[in-house]
């Protein structure tokens, strides 16, 4: 699940996921009804409490319409609700088209891979 923060004005910690709808998300594929886009959020039990892409889509990806141009200041992932299911890295890449896309850059260098911490024991 996903939680993204934005900055307005002075402050850079305002959610920009919790309020969209589910039509905002879309993805490669979905394991089921139960694991649609719209419920890729963060601490949210909708469906089976998150989103699941398919077993046999190799190269699963998930979209967010944000409707326009927002500047993004923190991404925070979580697994799934009850489940030992979560990402282990990803890739971030934005559009302003929907169609071409580039990959994200800090200090001018590309951000391919985004580790994501260890399961707590």
């Amino acid at each position: 699940m996903l939680m993204i923060l934005s900055c307005t004005s002075q402050k850079c910690d305002e959610p920009l996921i919790s309020s969209l709808s589910h039509s905002s998300f879309s993805s490669s594929s979905s394991m089921s009804s139960s694991y649609v886009p719209g419920y890729a959020k963060l601490n949210k039990r909708g469906g089976a409490g998150g989103w699941s892409p398919s077993d046999s889509d190799d190269y699963q990806w998930l979209q967010v319409d944000f409707g326009n141009r927002k500047q993004i200041s923190a991404i925070a992932t979580q697994g799934r609700y009850s489940s030992s299911d979560w990402v282990t890295q990803y890739r971030m890449l934005y559009s302003y088209t929907g169609r071409n896309w580039k990959p994200y850059h800090q200090d001018g260098n590309i951000w391919v891979i985004f580790p994501r911490h260890r399961r707590a024991v």
